[in-house]
């Protein structure tokens, strides 16, 4: 797409409204200082700050989603960082999202909404979405949990974005306006993570909104959300009645169509896990596991325990990629609580191995004991371009040096 980049700057010296105003064009960096092996300096992801958080992200050029999109909702700070083995480039640094039709969309103006630093209740959240079905997380969702604002984005390039489709009331019927909404990307049925699934923490409420936009159809299509799913009494017997609720996807192993979801609910006299199983299209979920006392090894009684999805298999195409193993973490007590497991048909719930002493990163940082709501994450993302076999472990606001692990039969430390 051509873009007229004076028309651009120009409009930035207009008041514009309230999701933009002027700022700073974005810009690559290339900062050799303090740069370990073939990494270059980006405080963005390699120390963020208490506001700081981290998402991957596909540039759609052949090597899956190789990058780090780092966002401040404090300090209105966006970078996009590639990485390949041991080695990465900033591609720009910008002061919130360029685009080139839009100007620019300011992350941090909803900072004031920010109650929870660590499970990012509040403010701005971005999300890589794969809006076209293609295959490839090339898009980012933006959107600001009780406003109804939100943003999808294509990246084209050199710090700019194209706003594809933007909303001041909510996605597809759902508004937005509730303090603790979070959205996560969903296959619903057509073999493509192209769905969402929006649910609110503590409300019981728990969507899935599909995209009109046929797998395959050319990048920057308006999209078509509407409605599969509406319920407000949570999913498959989990109720989403705590605040603390998270619901993480992962998909069935060599079955596109039929993604899987995990729900749990972290917390001291807690520990529920709910593994869902789910056919394309259907409207209903079924628990194949309930737990009210955690799993094997990891009691999920400490608010700050996470699960993400990831991949342990380096074999197959370049790109997308299904994460069938949960990944379990304790922010707080090390790694001797990480985790990962499997939903085998044939076995049940499977606990398939454990990293007890087998990272450096120091996981120490308990997010809710004081109540800084600084604490450790963990992204995973594919710099091998073979899925999301690689982990970034993080702390916001800890000022613990980020790093990066490659899984080769075992993670090996690379940054």
């Amino acid at each position: 797409m051509k873009r007229n980049f004076s028309l651009i700057l120009a409009l930035s010296a207009i008041v514009l409204t309230a999701g933009c105003k002027k700022s700073a064009a974005p810009s690559s960096i290339d900062l050799a200082r303090n740069a370990k092996a073939g990494f270059v300096t980006n405080a963005d992801w390699q120390q963020p700050g208490i506001t700081g958080r981290v998402v991957r992200f596909d540039v759609d050029d052949g090597n899956g989603s190789d990058c780090l999109l780092a966002y401040d909702v404090g300090t209105n700070e966006v970078s996009l960082t590639q990485v390949n083995g041991t080695n990465s480039t900033t591609l720009f640094t910008s002061a919130g999202f360029w685009c080139d039709n839009h100007v620019m969309i300011n992350v941090n103006l909803y900072l004031g909404d920010v109650t929870d630093n660590y499970n990012e209740v509040g403010g701005f959240h971005v999300i890589p979405f794969d809006a076209d079905g293609t295959g490839h997380d090339d898009h980012v969702l933006i959107y600001a949990p009780g406003r109804g604002v939100a943003y999808l984005l294509s990246y084209d390039g050199g710090g700019y974005w194209h706003e594809c489709w933007s909303s001041t009331s909510g996605i597809g019927g759902y508004d937005l306006h509730g303090p603790t909404d979070k959205i996560i990307a969903y296959d619903y049925g057509s073999g493509y993570k192209n769905a969402l699934i929006c649910y609110r923490p503590g409300y019981q409420f728990f969507w899935v909104l599909q995209d009109g936009i046929s797998p395959g159809s050319p990048a920057q299509t308006v999209p078509n959300f509407t409605a599969a799913v509406k319920s407000n009494g949570g999913v498959g017997g989990f109720d989403l009645k705590g605040s603390q609720d998270q619901i993480v996807a992962i998909p069935t192993t060599n079955s596109p169509g039929n993604m899987q979801i995990v729900c749990y609910r972290p917390g001291p006299t807690l520990g529920f896990v709910w593994w869902e199983t789910h056919s394309a299209y259907s409207t209903g979920w079924s628990p194949v596991e309930e737990s009210r006392s955690g799993l094997n090894g990891n009691s999920f009684q400490a608010l700050g325990d996470r699960m993400i999805a990831v991949n342990l298999s380096t074999s197959g195409a370049t790109g997308y990629n299904w994460d069938t193993y949960m990944f379990g973490y304790r922010p707080g007590y090390g790694l001797g609580y990480s985790f990962n497991y499997q939903w085998v048909p044939s076995l049940g719930f499977v606990e398939t191995w454990n990293l007890f002493g087998g990272l450096n990163y120091p996981m120490n940082h308990l997010p809710y004991s004081p109540n800084t709501y600084e604490g450790d994450h963990v992204v995973a993302f594919s710099p091998q371009g073979k899925g999301n076999t690689s982990l970034l472990f993080y702390g916001n606001g800890t000022s613990t040096q980020s790093q990066i692990y490659e899984w080769n039969s075992g993670y090996t430390q690379v940054y």
